[in-house]
């Protein structure tokens, strides 16, 4: 009997509630025609002689009714009589103002406070149970013991955790050369253990990938597993988190359960930093910490771990536990970055459009200059809008301007809009301020990719590709022309208009990041001298004010150094605004035959 009570527990408890709510509907159903059974029907003429009499204490009447109630003074005083009386409503205005003369209290009410108040209470508790019942029943498959352990598989709330076998391959993986090595020796200690073991190494139990998001962390964990020919489950670490307490770190042994089972396997945990941040952070609570205390005990190997390695992927290193970095958990970190140049993301275009048929007049290498800052994943979605704008457009291959307005969509997040001429004054604001922009990199000695200007679907866009620098290192005069550069937009149309507009917004937000970074990090600055203020400012040995007025100084400065060199070549200015308005997209070398000297 008591095995059968725990197992139908929910269901029991449920059943209880509802026949709880059941009996108290009938109780006030019960009551409500319990009061009905007082009512006294009368005429119209006779509640006109109450009326006449001065009988009558009080009116109830509910709009949209045809009939109104009311209740008749005691003999011996003014209290109400417990008898109510029911007539026709005679719905003509001044009644009320009629009845309250006599002395007569008039009540009206807009909606019924006996029926629908009531069902309104009762649908609340049903939603109430139903949450409960759902609830208590999920929590049960959760907190299941002993040798029932439920299949984290299952659709039971660890939906993100899957297991499939591998397909990717180290070929898939491009533009990642610098750690492709580490990654091929770990995946050669995994798939033949002995190699290592002859020399009396260990391979890693762990590694962590870390980087921006769409940089191909999940693939390269992939291709490890599909490499060394085992097993590939991928769980999301946001996933282990719910309201119930103990489920994160159920959900966490249950993971490794299941690993163990599949042995050998690569387990892949995304997003790590959701339950694996630092146990002194801000924010956090004990069901945090318990999650993270079961994923280091399975990782210390308390249980076997033979066959079993981790990877886990985060796009904030800096916020993990360092206890889940140290040897023997994820001892190895490798830093997985974007495309370093252009040439990679050619080599990234031509992987994702070789099953496609291309143009004549495409240049991947013209694409991949004016595509700076794209991840793996960008490329890869610019690619697949350019196969649908092609497809859409009925054409049997990809050209240059499906490419092009693929890369426009994304930047400016909005397809282009049709009705162009109903905001022309908008494009044509939009065109100057880019070729401010384009003349300013030109004048600075700075390669141009591409200049293009949009409208969408939610206003006008623009933007001016520039080609990526050869070096890494930025030097002061480099700073100082990027923020030129920004503030170049903003000063052309000043110029030409008189007047400037929001549009500079995002420009100001890069250069007040460069100007900070001038001040307060690098040293360029000739009052601070070689001083990182940043961590003077931390320990409030220096006052913010002097920095902010030290930037807001540096920025005038550059701003109208920005706009006096800008008025000197404006005629390159309007040239080239006038050709972007015609053509709305032009190409470096179409830039370069309107501006180059």
């Amino acid at each position: 009997m008591k095995d059968f009570y725990e197992a139908h527990k929910p269901y029991i408890l449920a059943t209880i509630m509802l026949l709880f709510v059941c009996a108290f509907i009938f109780m006030v159903q019960f009551s409500a025609r319990s009061s009905a059974n007082y009512i006294t029907d009368v005429s119209y003429s006779e509640f006109e002689k109450y009326v006449a009499k001065g009988s009558i204490a009080s009116i109830r009447y509910q709009m949209g009714e045809n009939d109104m109630y009311f209740r008749l003074k005691t003999e011996d005083t003014d209290a109400e009589e417990q008898m109510i009386y029911r007539t026709t409503y005679p719905d003509y205005e001044g009644f009320k103002k009629e009845m309250l003369d006599k002395g007569i209290a008039v009540q009206i009410t807009q909606t019924s406070s006996d029926s629908s108040s009531w069902w309104l209470w009762v649908l609340i508790l049903f939603i109430v149970i139903f949450l409960i019942m759902r609830n208590t029943t999920n929590t049960g498959k959760i907190m299941n013991m002993g040798n029932h352990l439920t299949n984290p598989f299952q659709d039971d709330g660890n939906k993100d955790i899957k297991t499939e076998e591998s397909n990717v391959r180290f070929a898939d993986i491009v533009g990642q050369d610098e750690i492709l090595d580490d990654i091929k020796f770990i995946t050669t200690l995994i798939k033949y253990p002995e190699r290592g073991e002859k020399m009396g190494a260990k391979a890693p139990r762990g590694i962590l990938l870390q980087g921006p998001p769409g940089t191909g962390k999940t693939l390269i964990a992939k291709a490890i597993a599909g490499e060394a020919n085992v097993s590939f489950i991928y769980a999301n670490a946001s996933s282990f988190m719910e309201m119930y307490v103990g489920v994160g770190a159920k959900r966490v042994r249950q993971l490794f359960s299941e690993a163990r089972k599949k042995s050998p396997c690569v387990v892949f945990i995304d997003e790590i930093d959701s339950i694996g941040g630092s146990r002194n952070a801000q924010g956090r609570n004990s069901e945090d910490d318990k999650t993270v205390n079961a994923l280091l005990q399975e990782m210390d190997g308390f249980k076997s771990r033979d066959g079993i390695f981790v990877i886990a992927a985060t796009n904030n290193a800096d916020s993990l536990d360092k206890a889940l970095v140290r040897a023997g958990r994820f001892d190895r970190q490798i830093t997985v970055n974007p495309p370093r140049n252009w040439e990679v993301r050619r080599q990234l275009y031509k992987m994702y459009l070789q099953d496609a048929p291309l143009g004549d007049d495409v240049s991947l290498s013209a694409i991949a200059k004016e595509t700076a800052g794209f991840t793996g994943a960008d490329i890869a979605a610019a690619c697949n809008e350019a196969k649908v704008i092609a497809i859409m457009r009925d054409q049997a291959y990809i050209d240059t301007s499906c490419l092009e307005e693929a890369i426009d969509k994304k930047i400016f997040k909005g397809n282009r809009a049709k009705d162009q001429h109903k905001r022309e004054h908008d494009r044509e604001i939009v065109a100057y301020h880019e070729a401010g922009h384009a003349v300013m990199t030109y004048l600075c000695g700075q390669p141009i990719a591409r200049a293009s200007i949009q409208s969408t679907i939610s206003g006008v866009g623009g933007v001016v590709f520039q080609e990526e620098p050869d070096t890494s290192f930025q030097t002061e005069e480099s700073l100082r022309q990027q923020i030129m550069i920004c503030y170049a937009g903003r000063a052309s149309e000043d110029i030409k208009f008189k007047n400037v507009t929001t549009g500079a917004s995002n420009d100001i937000t890069q250069a007040t990041r460069i100007m900070s970074g001038y001040i307060e990090h690098y040293g360029f600055n000739p009052d601070f001298g070689m001083v990182d203020m940043s961590i003077l400012q931390q320990n409030r040995v220096v006052d913010s004010h002097d920095i902010t007025s030290r930037i807001s100084s540096m920025s005038n400065d550059l701003y109208k150094e920005c706009h006096d060199l800008l008025e000197k070549n404006y005629n390159k200015v309007e040239n080239l605004a006038k050709a972007l308005l015609e053509h709305e997209s032009m190409s470096g070398e179409e830039i370069m035959k309107i501006i180059g000297d």
